[in-house]
């Protein structure tokens, strides 16, 4: 009788406890050790998906059409009433104007996300293939500006030739960004219905990518120059690699900065400075920074502030500016610290180092793409450089503490009609490639051929032709001006798609 006793008060212990669980996870059928069970709890705070109930999500239940629109309107953050008036009028005779999904329909009809099962037919009810999945989850991305077309290797899934000629493009694009993946069998299964554990999972996939920060650190063609320094392009590189990849990314480009001065920004290169006191207004002070172990003064901060501010320099917060505490000019013949609020009087008597806006927000999850050195190669006619930049190029790598990084390629083979500028740019991105292996992108091997004019419907001018014999990139892709250094706007669009290309390739948003 005891033994009865001990047991019932257990399991009256126990009943308590299993309740809090099922309460907090949102739903019964959804164990923590299940390999869903975050991808549920995701979609659910963030209001992708609800339950079939307050106490049951149903994770191996099909997934509806109805379902599946719905969830995306959901991800998109549509206000789905501006579509109630076109849900009451829709073709579809099998959606009702009052169905919780007919505004969720008629968003997605009118972004060709899904068509109708017919002309005048939905099918809300029908279940949802995992290439059908596939293939709306590409539409739905194209919708938004993102890169789409990836060559991604069918050939990995055992059952490849079942995927439909339709979903071909959906599933390449879906398996490269990391969407799906294979099942234990190695096959896709692209008839399979799709479960709700299994789009609940690819709705945090995809919508968890937002998350990640991509820092694009480099010069003049970082920052987006066309023309001349007034003369910038609608958008740069870094800012069309954002779009293409639905990620931030961050464009940390000032013009004329060398690899080294790239590095002072970043951190890679300590920087400090002494022997000065920090007022306890706001006035600005001049300071004069230093590289560790040397009392010349460093070129920090002379051609810009991009990635510097907000900054810190002994405890007390602040910004670098010119004399009159504002962002300062293209070209800084000194720079000064100017404290964001007042407060005590700091003497600095030792070397105290700088640290920048990157350096204090510094993430272990960021991805680096590394495009520097190409101001370093002015007049360069051997590779004398490489172990100094590629030791810059280490330097930002080591204090970002990250292995997912991207070291672009030179392009330039000339420069104000000087044939002789940069006749190295070859050699430097073979030893670049040799050193950083699958993480090096040469952009200039494919940009200087004719058969990137084609991709891009462009037909050869005369002078096309005549830099691509030389292995050079074509005007039609550079500056309308006499220095064919930079890029107009296609051409930065074209180096976007390329380290758009290597980075998921390389997996570095899965």
């Amino acid at each position: 009788m005891k033994k009865l006793i001990c047991m019932l008060l257990t399991l009256a212990m126990l009943i308590p406890a299993m309740s809090i669980y099922a309460t907090e996870a949102g739903f019964e059928d959804v164990a923590e050790s299940d390999w869903y069970y975050n991808a549920v709890i995701y979609c659910f705070e963030n209001g992708l998906m609800d339950g079939v109930s307050d106490t049951a999500f149903n994770p191996k239940g099909v997934v509806t059409r109805a379902q599946f629109v719905r969830a995306l309107a959901n991800m998109e953050g549509v206000n789905l009433d501006d579509y109630a008036d076109a849900a009451s009028e829709t073709l579809f005779i099998d959606v009702e104007a009052s169905a919780w999904y007919a505004t969720a329909v008629e968003w997605a009809r009118q972004n060709e996300i899904v068509k109708g099962s017919s002309e005048t037919t939905f099918n809300p009810l029908g279940q949802v293939t995992r290439q059908q999945m596939a293939t709306m989850f590409e539409r739905y991305a194209s919708l938004k500006g993102q890169k789409v077309d990836y060559d991604s290797d069918l050939g990995v899934f055992s059952d490849k030739d079942a995927i439909s000629e339709w979903a071909e493009n959906g599933v390449k694009y879906s398996v490269a960004i990391g969407l799906f993946e294979g099942n234990e069998k190695g096959e896709f299964s692209p008839v399979g219905k799709a479960t709700r554990a299994q789009l609940a999972t690819v709705l945090m996939r995809f919508d968890s990518r937002s998350d990640s920060r991509i820092l694009c650190w480099g010069d003049s063609l970082t920052m987006g120059i066309e023309t001349g320094w007034g003369d910038f392009v609608d958008i740069p590189y870094a800012e069309r690699l954002g779009e293409y990849l639905g990620v931030e990314s961050v464009n940390l480009g000032i013009g004329s900065e060398t690899s080294d001065m790239i590095a002072m920004r970043q951190g890679g290169i300590p920087v400090y400075v002494d022997d000065v006191t920090i007022p306890a207004d706001c006035t600005p002070v001049e300071i004069a920074p230093m590289v560790d172990g040397s009392d010349e003064v460093s070129p920090f901060g002379l051609y810009g502030f991009e990635g510097i501010n907000d900054c810190e320099i002994a405890g007390v917060k602040g910004r670098i500016t010119d004399e009159n505490g504002g962002n300062g000019s293209r070209w800084n013949t000194a720079i000064y610290f100017t404290r964001s609020e007042a407060g005590e009087e700091v003497q600095i008597t030792e070397p105290t180092r700088i640290i920048t806006k990157y350096m204090a927000e510094k993430r272990d999850d960021d991805v680096l793409v590394i495009w520097v050195g190409s101001n370093d190669l002015y007049g360069a006619n051997d590779t004398s450089l490489f172990d100094t930049i590629v030791a810059n190029q280490q330097a930002i790598i080591d204090y970002a503490g990250t292995d997912e990084y991207i070291i672009v390629g030179y392009t330039a083979d000339m420069y104000i009609g000087n044939n002789n500028y940069r006749t190295c740019v070859d050699d430097y991105n073979a030893l670049m490639a040799e050193k950083w292996g699958e993480k090096f992108l040469d952009v200039k091997a494919y940009m200087g051929t004719e058969q990137c004019l084609a991709d891009h419907g462009i037909e050869p001018t005369a002078q096309d032709v005549e830099f691509l014999n030389k292995g050079w990139i074509p005007p039609s892709l550079l500056e309308d001006s006499a220095n064919l250094i930079h890029f107009n706007q296609l051409g930065y669009d074209i180096v976007a798609d390329m380290v758009a290309q290597k980075i998921v390739e390389l997996g570095y948003l899965k």
